[in-house]
């Protein structure tokens, strides 16, 4: 049996996943820097400047407007609150 065919099609999950502008995505706001709220996926950091300063552990939508895949971090404008999540 070749070990090959028994692992193909497998992939692992980085914890550094990268982004497009204009990617829709759904994370929890972990915290805030300097009053910005910031979402992280993994060791991934997006910052949400318009969104409020009361999101502390709520599940919200963003899409990314900006991304720089060596630092893992970008912008996102803040969609909304996922509804059901308190």
């Amino acid at each position: 049996m070749s070990l090959g065919k028994f692992f193909e099609g497998w992939t692992f999950r980085t914890n550094r996943p990268a982004y497009a502008a204009g990617d829709e995505l759904t994370a929890y706001v972990t915290g805030y820097a300097d009053g910005t709220a910031q979402v992280r996926i993994g060791d991934t950091i997006i910052a949400l400047p318009d969104a409020d300063d009361d999101l502390g552990d709520q599940l919200v939508r963003f899409r990314v407007t900006e991304f720089d895949d060596g630092d893992s971090t970008g912008t996102g404008e803040f969609l909304g609150v996922v509804e059901g999540d308190t």
